[in-house]
């Protein structure tokens, strides 16, 4: 088989399971909190990361770190109270920028297999939503090997919402996963993914995304008709508020105001070089959770003059992006990761995050021909 067909089949396989969370999880010391395993402490080998590692191989790209970046991370490194977690975390952005990197330099190949390769990873992963949801559990099976992990609205820390309200007083539900690690994050990548191909992997997004009942998305959805009544656009952001912002659990919202203080405090201790990429955890061993905010969740691992500067080359970036659909799929991302911190922090989200940035500086080269 030729190196070329190979690459295409690999970024095929790629983009079709960036919701797959199947992978091996490996459980050192340092990844247990007073003895409970903690996911975002493990180091962990996905599907996805073979594929990347064999897109590797084959090519011959390769990419240079520059040494200012090589001396912040090695600085961040000793910083933290955990190095080898450190040093595990630094290498998924060394594993991302290589992938932007190769997607851009694939761009005529990347713009003919992103809007029908993604579009069938939005219509299995809803599918897949939309079965969960009625069946109040897991499907089982087969989808083991896509990621699906077991559960029903009986497992323990499972995240479900109480529905009290009439017409629809059904007590509680189970809230759908699919292959992602939560259902927040679930809508994120719904969301992003159907903006970025549009049309009816859009439609199917949106008719999926309120199952998740994950409330920053959901109040984001109206924005997206801003350009076609402003009237109506508010309307909607008031009846998705009536009907959505009081459901949850009420102890999230002081879960997060005690880690958003927990981040602050974090930040004034280490405000140059943070705690160390992938530490905040170890900072607040009774919550087991990152800050659910990726401003300060950078802030607090890689201190401010890290986050100033890469706030400044997104928002420099970001205002060099001409196509729509791009420019609300990434305010999407920023909105979002203003309550959450999925777009940072767990592998499905972050290879969207990639995939997006790649298509993005493509299609602009591909506009520009």
């Amino acid at each position: 088989m030729k190196v070329e067909n190979l690459e295409k089949i690999l970024i095929f396989f790629l983009i079709l399971l960036l919701p797959s969370q199947l992978a091996y999880h490996f459980w050192p010391s340092w990844s247990l909190i007073h003895g409970i395993r903690v996911d975002y402490l493990s180091p962990t080998l996905y599907l996805t990361d073979l594929i990347i590692i064999g897109l590797f191989l084959i090519s011959r790209l390769r990419i240079r770190v520059p040494l200012s970046v090589i001396i912040f991370v090695v600085l961040n490194t000793l910083n933290s109270a955990l190095p080898l977690l450190a040093i595990y975390k630094w290498l998924r952005p060394l594993e991302y920028f290589w992938l932007f990197k190769y997607l851009v330099s694939q761009k005529n190949r990347l713009l003919n297999l992103v809007p029908w390769t993604l579009s069938l990873a939005v219509l299995w992963t809803s599918g897949l939503a939309w079965v969960q949801f009625l069946l109040q559990q897991s499907v089982g099976g087969p989808l083991y090997w896509l990621g699906e992990r077991t559960f029903s609205i009986s497992t323990p820390g499972i995240a479900k919402i109480a529905i009290g309200y009439w017409p629809l007083a059904i007590g509680q539900v189970l809230r759908p996963y699919a292959t992602l690690p939560h259902p927040n994050a679930l809508a994120g990548w719904l969301l992003v993914a159907g903006l970025v191909v549009g049309r009816w992997p859009l439609v199917i997004s949106l008719i999926t995304i309120p199952l998740t009942f994950s409330r920053s998305v959901i109040l984001l959805l109206p924005a997206l008709l801003w350009r076609k009544s402003k009237l109506f656009t508010l309307l909607l952001f008031v009846i998705s508020f009536v009907l959505f912002a009081k459901l949850g659990n009420p102890a999230s919202f002081s879960e997060r105001a005690v880690l958003n203080q927990k981040a602050i405090q974090t930040i004034k201790r280490f405000p140059i070089f943070g705690v160390g990429l992938g530490n905040f955890i170890y900072h607040v061993p009774a919550i087991r959770q990152p800050v659910h905010n990726i401003y300060l969740l950078a802030a607090s691992e890689l201190g401010l003059p890290a986050l100033f500067v890469i706030g400044y080359f997104v928002i420099k970036n970001l205002f060099q992006i001409s196509n729509f659909k791009f420019q609300i799929a990434l305010a999407v991302v920023l909105a979002t990761g203003a309550v959450d911190h999925y777009w940072l922090t767990l592998h499905q989200n972050s290879l969207l995050l990639v995939i997006l940035l790649a298509y993005a500086y493509s299609h602009r080269w591909g506009s520009q021909r």
